[in-house]
């Protein structure tokens, strides 16, 4: 069951991926289409600016669970490069994992309740052109649980497989 949730996580990033670069392309023509109207007919479309920026949220929120599986979020690795030895970097790369699992699940759990008030409320954007803000909190959300759940699961990847070398039986020639 594990491994078909797993693999269920990693195809629903995956389509999250090419649903922010949809996003993107969508930003692009939009903001073309208003340049040119501008320039052409000499009247700006008024919502191209508002539905540029929800579309940005989207592409920001809906790609990062993809680039945190990869591993492709900027780094700074100044801390672990001054450690001496294996062990205390190994030992910090633990607590910062397990620091971003909870900074995450905190912002997540704050996130549910807003994204229940804004939908019990209904509360919209402060925009020319207001969308609900529900929508937003749900791609927000959707971003920030499932890249923590990616580095949960990295996380204790890593656990089990130095578990497995740690217990592991030598083999034969070894």
């Amino acid at each position: 069951m594990l491994p078909l949730l797993t693999k269920a996580h990693d195809a629903i990033s995956e389509i999250g991926l090419y649903t922010g670069l949809v996003a993107l392309a969508l930003i692009a023509l939009l903001i073309f289409m208003g340049t040119m109207s501008r320039y052409f007919i000499g009247a700006p479309i008024g919502w191209v600016s508002d539905w540029s920026n929800y579309l940005l949220a989207v592409s920001v929120f809906v790609t990062a669970p993809a680039v945190t599986r990869r591993g492709l979020h900027v780094s700074m690795d100044i801390l672990p490069s001054l450690l001496p030895s294996a062990t205390l970097r190994k030992a910090a790369t633990v607590l910062a994992s397990a620091l971003t699992c909870t900074i995450l699940a905190v912002l997540s759990w704050l996130l549910m309740r807003s994204l229940a008030d804004a939908w019990a409320t209904g509360t919209t954007t402060a925009a020319a052109y207001p969308i609900p803000r529900w929508w937003l909190f749900a791609f927000i959300l959707y971003g920030l649980a499932s890249s923590g759940l990616h580095v949960l699961r990295a996380g204790i990847a890593v656990l089990c497989v130095e578990h497995a070398a740690y217990t592991s039986e030598p083999t034969e020639g070894a």
